[in-house]
């Protein structure tokens, strides 16, 4: 009679204890990668009167474990070439009879920057979409071409600068399509262009993917 109370005690312990708690959705997720891949498209203007140009870049970032994983290093390529053109008129040109000469103008920048970047992501902080801010370093080369009077000369020049980012982010299949503007600061010192600010203003778009 012991023996079959003790069981009977044994039992109802065994079934009382709690069992092992099931894998949350959080557990089960997939975790996203750290690498970002992002070609870009857009609009620059400069805070020159260079005229506005059409805006090419490729991105290659890495999300770092800081802050909970919202802290992304990236590096950014990027090339436009904005342009100015016009015609001297002024009469004094000629002289003495003789016609004046062809007075239209062109001068041509063409940039090249390598772009270093802290990017802090609010990870869908928005529903699904996930803002970002974020700026660093720039490395401005410039080569600008002008054509005066039908004389056509080059020069080049290089240095540092800095930018200031911030987009936001949809989820779009295996990445995400992006809105993002820009503010450059880009120093350029030639004898075409003086002692100039030729950074300004961006606003692009483009496809990033997370691997």
């Amino acid at each position: 009679m012991n023996a079959l109370a003790l069981l009977a005690a044994l039992t109802t312990l065994t079934a009382a204890e709690p069992s092992a708690p099931l894998a949350t959705e959080a557990d089960t997720a997939p975790r996203e990668g750290s690498v970002l891949l992002a070609p870009k498209v857009g609009f620059f203007k400069t805070t020159t009167p260079l005229s506005g140009d059409l805006y090419l870049a490729a991105e290659v970032g890495y999300i770092t474990p800081l802050l909970e994983r919202r802290l992304a290093v990236v590096v950014e390529v990027n090339y436009h070439r904005p342009k100015l053109s016009g015609t001297v008129t002024d009469p004094q040109l000629g002289g003495f009879g003789a016609p004046p000469p062809d007075g239209t103008y062109s001068l041509a920048v063409r940039e090249v920057a390598f772009l270093l970047s802290a990017v802090y992501r609010f990870e869908h902080s928005l529903g699904t979409l996930t803002p970002y801010v974020g700026g660093g370093l720039g490395l401005y080369l410039h080569r600008a071409t002008s054509d005066i009077f039908g004389s056509v000369s080059s020069e080049s020049d290089g240095g540092l600068g800095l930018q200031a980012l911030a987009g936001l982010e949809l989820p779009l299949g295996p990445g995400g399509l992006f809105v993002e503007a820009h503010y450059h600061f880009a120093p350029l010192d030639l004898v075409t262009t003086g002692d100039v600010n030729v950074g300004g203003f961006l606003a692009s778009l483009g496809y990033r993917l997370r691997l």
